[in-house]
């Protein structure tokens, strides 16, 4: 149960860190202490990103500034699609797990389409795709991979992509 809302107050805390990306140094050793003894976890607020030691491994989290864009995840496959002009607005990883978060000013049916053909092209099966007026998932395997797409329009225009890569052990 302490676990449970240890784990709880850790994912709040990390949303109000995405939510306040431009901390500075004094800022970012003042929420690293207070999530340091909500968790009791090792915390390290570097900018935008975020390391937490969990059991499970480093839970490493980075968010862009307004308009900004972050690194991919260390080790991101080449092989798995990626919009021309994108900006990854944030990006996590957790034990071989990857999650990244993209805009692009490129219109949703055209990213779906460029993003299906690409990952056929290279050598993904597609497992499952879906579409609705707002958006559409996709899903492929590789190997022991799998990624997985969902894409939305977005609000101001062009389109908002989350991909969600791992592995199946």
């Amino acid at each position: 149960m302490i676990q449970t809302h240890r784990r709880l107050l850790a994912l709040a805390l990390i949303a109000a860190i995405v939510a306040l990306p431009a901390c500075k140094k004094a800022q970012d050793a003042a929420v690293e202490a207070a999530m340091e003894k909500a968790t009791g976890m090792k915390v390290d607020k570097d900018g935008n990103a975020v390391t937490i030691k969990t059991e499970q491994g480093d839970l490493k989290v980075a968010t862009a500034e307004d308009g900004g864009s972050v690194p991919l995840p260390a080790g991101f496959a080449a092989d798995i699609y990626l919009p021309d002009g994108h900006k990854v607005t944030s990006a996590m990883e957790l034990g071989g797990a990857q999650m990244v978060n993209l805009t692009t000013a490129a219109d949703m049916a055209a990213v779906h389409a460029a993003a299906d053909k690409a990952m056929q092209d290279g050598g993904w099966k597609r497992e499952m795709e879906m579409q609705t007026g707002d958006g559409s998932s996709l899903a492929y395997s590789k190997d022991k991979r799998q990624v997985f797409y969902q894409l939305m329009k977005a609000e101001e225009g062009g389109t908002q992509l989350a991909i969600r890569a791992g592995t199946n052990e």
